[in-house]
C-alpha cells in the first residue's frame, strides 16, 4: 500500500473522529437521573481519589499495591496519574469494606476467595491487582456512550463490564454493573478519563465455565449433560503459555510506514461461549430429566461424523465424541468468547453500532441487508450461522442462529422447524424472564454463557440444503478464534501475531504477518501479509459440495511503471492458475473493470466480462474508502477493490488450505507497499448458485 494512500486514511480517519465525538449516541442514559453528572476539568484521577480520602482511601491504596504487570514494578494509581485515557469504576470505602467482609466469610467457610483478612492493610498485593485491573478501563468513556450490554473496551483483566439500567428503591433509575453494582455518580470528567463512582465492588467470576454453568439452578439439565459428556475437561482450558509476554513489540511493521512499530497480542488465551437451553424451556417442552435429553439427542444424532451409524457401545459411551448427546452439546460450544454486540466490546457476534477510529458498522455496513458470521463449533466438522436479519421486521432486533433462507421460512424437515431460528437472548431479557437467573453471571474466567430461546439442533440435510446453501463471505478475522477470545478481534491499529498464534494460519518460513484495523473494507478489520510471505488460510467446515472460491484483493490507484507484485495461490498443494499480478490496475483491459452509470445496463455486461476474465467487482453491501478520491462509497463502485477467483473445487467438510505465496521482487524500490498483502474476506459459493441462470447471483 502507498505511503500516500495511508497519508490519506489517516487524515480521513481523523475527520471521522471528530465527527464521531461530536454525536452522543442515544442509549439507556435517556431514562437515567442525570443530576449525578459531574463535570471536574484540570485534575487527574488519582489525584482526584487521593484528595477526596473519606470516600475512596481504600481504593487508592488497592491501586497503590496494584502492578501493571507480571514484568513491571510500577503501580496502577501510578498510571492513573499519567496523561492518558481511562475510565475508572471507584468503589466507595464503604462499598470495599462490604467485599472484603464478605469475602473474608466465604473464605473461613472453604472457598478460596484470596482474602485472608477483611482489613485493607493486609490485603496482598496480587489480590489488590486482581482487584484494581477489575475497575479500569484503559478508555474513557462515558455513560452517554455506552449502550446496554458491556462497556466498549475490557477492563485491565482483560474482562469485560455489563452495563443495563435498574429502578432503584428511591424511584430513581441507575446503571447497573455486572450485576453487582450501581453507578451512583456518573462521569466525573478529569483530565485522563472518565470516573464513575460505584456502590459496590466488580467481582467478575473466577470460576470456568463448568463451574459457573453449574451454580446456576436454572442450567442444572445442561450441566448435567457436560459432566456426563466429560466436556467439561474441554470447558476448563484457559491459558495456552502461562509464560507470553505480551509487552513485546515487533520492530518492523508497514513497508510502507518505515520505522513503525506493532505490539504483540497482550494475552493468549483459551475462551468458549456457551449457548445454554435454561430448564425452564426444557420442562415447557416437556424435557424434564437428564434422560429425556439424552432421548432428544438419540433422535437427531444417528451418525458418526464419518457418516456411519451409531453403535451401541458409542451411544452407551457419553464421553465419545460420536456418541449423540456429546454431539448435541458440543454443537452448544463456540470456539472463542463472542459478547452479545461488538458495540459492547471487541468480539461481538456481529458487527453491530461498531465504532472505532474511522470505522462505523452503521457508515460501512449498509443495514438495508443483513449482517452475518460463521464460526466453528465444538462438535468437529461444524460451523454455526449467526444473522442479524435487518430485512425481516420480526426478526431485525435479534440476533439469530443458523437463520434458514426464505427470511427464515424454508424449512426442508418439517421437524427442524423449532430448532431453527434460535434467538440468542440479551442479558436484560434473560434476568428479566427467568426468576432463576435474576443474578445471572454470563462471564467466566474463559468465556461466556448466553441463553437461548429455542433447542438447537445441528441436522446436516437442513444445514446443506437450506441455512449453508447460500454464498458464504468469510471474514479473515471471523476465522481465527484467537482474536475475539483475546479481544483483538475488531480491536484497533495494528497487532503482530507470531507463527504459533492463531491455529487457522500456516506460514511457510519466517515471514511476517500483522492484523490491522482500518476505516474499510467488509468488516473493517485486516490482516497484512508482509515481506515474502507464504501463508495459508485455513477453509471452514462448510457442507461436501462443490464451491467457486474467491477472495478479495486490493489493486493500485495508478498503473506501475514496472509490474513487480505477484502472488501466486494454492489449494492445498495444488496450484491455482497463473501468478496474480498485483500491479496491474483493474482498468486494464487484462481485467476491464467500468463503474456501473458509465454503462448503459447499469453493468450487466461488464460484470460477465469480468467473471470471463477471473474477476469480480467488490459486494455493494459495504462501503470502501475509495483510493483515488479519499471518499467513502460502495465498495462495488471503487476500481481498487476486486474479488478474484481462484477455481472450482470440491470439499468435503472443510479443513482444506488456501496458500498465498508472493513471488514478487520485493527489493524493488517501486513496489514498496505491494510487499503487503491486505486479506479481507473469502468466498464460497455453490456451484448451483453461480451457475443457475433464472437466479442469478446477486451484487452483495
Amino acid at each position: 500500500m502507498n505511503h500516500d494512500f495511508l497519508k490519506r486514511m489517516k487524515k480521513i480517519a481523523l475527520v471521522a473522529i471528530a465527527a464521531i465525538s461530536g454525536f452522543a449516541v442515544t442509549g439507556c442514559d435517556d431514562e437515567i437521573d442525570k443530576s449525578n453528572r459531574f463535570t471536574f476539568k484540570g485534575e487527574l484521577i488519582s489525584t482526584y481519589l487521593e484528595k477526596n480520602p473519606e470516600k475512596f482511601s481504600n481504593f487508592v491504596s488497592i491501586l497503590g499495591k496494584a502492578k501493571i504487570g507480571k514484568k513491571t514494578s510500577g503501580s496502577i494509581l501510578k498510571t492513573l496519574s499519567t496523561y492518558g485515557s481511562y475510565t475508572c469504576f471507584a468503589p466507595t470505602n464503604e462499598a470495599l469494606d462490604k467485599f472484603l467482609a464478605e469475602e473474608y466469610e466465604k473464605y473461613l467457610n472453604g472457598e478460596d476467595t484470596g482474602i485472608t483478612d477483611p482489613s485493607i492493610e493486609f490485603l496482598s498485593d496480587s489480590m489488590a491487582t486482581v482487584i484494581a485491573k477489575n475497575h479500569i478501563i484503559e478508555m474513557a468513556y462515558k455513560t452517554i456512550d455506552v449502550s446496554s450490554g458491556s462497556f466498549p473496551g475490557s477492563s485491565m483483566s482483560g474482562r469485560f463490564t455489563t452495563i443495563f439500567p435498574e429502578v432503584g428503591d428511591d424511584g430513581h433509575t441507575y446503571l447497573k454493573l455486572n450485576n453487582s453494582a450501581r453507578i451512583i455518580t456518573q462521569d466525573l470528567e478529569m483530565e485522563n478519563g472518565y470516573i464513575q463512582v460505584i456502590d459496590g465492588v466488580l467481582n467478575p467470576s473466577n470460576k470456568l465455565l463448568p463451574e459457573l454453568i453449574g451454580a446456576h439452578k436454572s442450567f442444572s439439565l445442561f450441566h448435567s449433560a457436560i459432566m456426563l459428556t466429560g466436556l467439561d475437561s474441554l470447558l476448563n482450558i484457559f491459558e495456552l503459555d502461562p509464560e507470553w509476554d505480551g509487552t513485546r513489540e515487533y520492530n518492523g511493521g508497514l513497508a510502507s510506514e518505515p520505522g513503525s512499530k506493532a505490539p504483540y497480542p497482550e494475552y493468549n488465551y483459551q475462551r468458549y461461549t456457551v449457548l445454554v437451553e435454561p430448564d425452564e424451556l426444557y420442562h415447557s417442552l416437556g424435557y424434564e430429566t437428564l434422560d429425556d435429553i439424552i432421548e432428544l439427542a438419540n433422535k437427531w444424532y444417528t451418525t458418526t461424523f464419518d457418516g456411519k451409524p451409531i453403535t451401541d457401545d458409542i451411544r452407551n459411551d457419553y464421553t465419545h465424541r460420536d456418541n449423540p448427546l456429546n454431539q448435541y452439546v458440543a454443537y452448544h460450544i463456540i470456539d472463542r468468547q463472542l459478547k452479545y454486540r461488538s458495540s459492547t466490546s471487541p468480539g461481538g457476534f456481529i458487527m453491530e453500532n461498531y465504532v472505532n477510529g474511522g470505522y462505523s458498522s452503521l457508515v460501512n455496513l449498509n443495514q438495508n441487508f443483513d449482517s452475518y458470521e460463521y464460526y466453528e463449533t465444538m462438535m468437529p466438522s461444524t460451523i454455526i450461522k449467526v444473522t442479524k436479519p435487518y430485512t425481516n421486521p420480526a426478526l431485525k432486533q435479534d440476533l439469530v442462529l443458523n437463520y434458514s433462507q426464505d427470511m427464515g421460512q424454508r424449512c426442508m424437515n418439517p421437524e427442524m422447524r423449532d430448532h431453527m431460528n434460535v434467538v440468542v437472548e440479551m442479558f436484560e431479557t434473560t434476568v428479566s424472564k427467568y426468576p432463576n437467573l435474576a443474578n445471572f453471571d454470563q462471564g467466566a474466567k474463559n468465556g461466556i454463557i448466553h441463553v437461548i430461546d429455542k433447542i438447537l439442533i445441528y441436522n446436516e440435510d437442513e444445514m446443506s440444503g437450506n441455512i449453508l446453501n447460500e454464498r458464504m463471505r468469510f471474514d479473515i478475522t471471523a476465522l481465527q478464534p484467537e482474536l475475539s477470545s483475546n479481544n483483538l478481534w475488531q480491536g484497533s491499529s495494528y497487532t503482530y501475531f507470531p507463527i504459533e498464534y492463531c491455529k487457522g494460519l500456516k506460514r511457510y518460513g519466517q515471514e511476517n504477518l500483522l492484523h490491522s484495523r482500518i476505516d474499510f473494507g467488509h468488516n473493517g478489520d485486516i490482516f497484512v501479509f508482509m515481506n515474502q510471505y507464504d501463508v495459508a488460510i485455513k477453509i471452514p467446515p462448510v457442507p461436501s459440495k462443490t464451491y467457486e472460491i474467491r477472495f478479495s484483493t486490493i489493486l493500485p490507484v495508478a498503473k506501475r511503471v514496472r509490474e513487480t507484485s505477484f502472488v501466486q495461490v494454492y489449494f492445498d498443494d495444488k496450484i491455482c492458475g497463473l501468478p496474480i499480478c498485483k500491479s496491474i490496475i483493474s482498468t486494464d483491459d487484462r481485467i476491464g473493470w467500468v463503474r456501473d452509470n458509465e454503462t448503459l445496463d447499469n453493468g450487466v455486461e461488464n460484470d460477465k466480462l469480468l467473471r470471463n476474465k477471473g474477476w469480480m467487482k467488490a459486494p455493494d453491501t459495504y462501503i470502501s474508502l475509495n483510493y483515488s478520491t479519499g471518499e467513502k462509497a460502495p465498495a462495488r463502485d471503487d476500481y481498487c477493490v476486486m474479488r478474484k477467483i481462484i477455481l472450482t473445487e470440491h470439499i468435503v467438510d472443510g479443513g482444506n488450505w488456501l496458500r498465498f505465496r508472493n513471488i514478487g521482487e520485493i527489493s524493488d524500490p517501486l513496489s514498496i507497499g505491494y510487499s503487503e498483502y491486505w486479506f479481507d474476506y473469502i468466498e464460497l459459493v455453490p456451484l448451483h448458485i453461480v451457475n443457475d441462470p433464472l437466479n442469478p447471483e446477486d451484487r452483495h
